[in-house]
């Protein structure tokens, strides 16, 4: 729906929608995977547990480690209280 919306707007200037059409109030949730050697893994994802809780003490975060051949993915999901917070994490970090 919101694509659709976006569309209909193509580049015209004076062009406004309402924020909810762009914004999903419902999500709360940030999930990436982290790839690499785990020095550098850990480092990434102790960056972003640093700054999500900095955000929101609440924010529940759950990883799933799979490592191949010296290789670490991480699976990490943040999951916070409100959008506004996703968003925020998401400004201050550079998701992977």
């Amino acid at each position: 729906m919101a694509d659709d919306i976006l569309k209909d707007c193509g580049n015209e200037c004076g062009c406004a929608m309402e924020i909810g059409t762009v914004i999903n109030d419902n999500d709360c949730v940030f999930e990436c995977e982290l790839h690499g050697e785990s020095d550098v893994v850990d480092k990434t994802y102790n960056h972003y547990v640093e700054e999500a809780k900095s955000i929101c003490e609440s924010a529940v975060i759950t990883t799933e480690d799979q490592e191949n051949a010296g290789v670490l993915t991480k699976k990490v999901r943040i999951e916070f209280s409100c959008t506004a917070e996703n968003i925020i994490f998401q400004m201050r970090v550079k998701p992977a």
